[in-house]
């Protein structure tokens, strides 16, 4: 039974992620693909309120064929990981060789994040542990939540920008 490292990353609304010293990027890139899951605490508020701050995400390694609308995956950009909504698929072709990606948002935030290559997906997730409740994103109630989250996904701008302009004038 292989255990699975438990590494800090950061997903926050509007800057880049960061490791904490638990595990570092490579590790964890290194880890899902030769032994096919890790263990992730998330910290930021991109996924609010699905996934919050402080939850451990677990993540099984995955094939990006059958990743579908709905499922909260793992890719890693530029030397960041993000743990962000798969919302739909993207052909791209440029020079006559199509390409196949995945468009995916974080559920609080307010724009697409560039489409994600094969190259840069690592897995999906399949647990959240918050405190003592274990959420299995596997279970039918779950996958059919994550897909109308992904249907109505673009228009979370109309949810969260109300919520954070209350927050900042109540916050003073």
């Amino acid at each position: 039974m292989a255990t699975a490292a438990v590494s800090q990353i950061r997903v926050a609304e509007k800057e880049r992620p960061t490791v904490n010293p638990a595990g570092s990027l490579s590790e964890i890139s290194t880890k899902i693909r030769s032994q096919g899951s890790v263990c992730l605490r998330v910290l930021g508020g991109s996924m609010t309120p699905w996934i919050r701050s402080g939850d451990l995400v677990f993540i099984k390694r995955y094939d990006f064929e059958r990743v579908s609308a709905g499922d909260v995956v793992l890719y890693e950009r530029d030397g960041h990981f993000f743990v962000h909504r798969m919302i739909g698929r993207a052909q791209s072709i440029p020079s006559g060789e199509k390409l196949a990606r995945i468009i995916t948002k974080g559920d609080a935030l307010d724009g697409l994040d560039a489409p994600v290559s094969p190259e840069e997906f690592l897995g999906r997730a399949t647990r959240i542990h918050r405190g003592h409740h274990h959420i299995d994103l596997e279970s039918f109630n779950r996958t059919f939540l994550g897909r109308i989250l992904a249907r109505f996904s673009r228009l979370s701008p109309l949810v969260y920008r109300p919520l954070r302009l209350a927050k900042h004038l109540f916050s003073r």
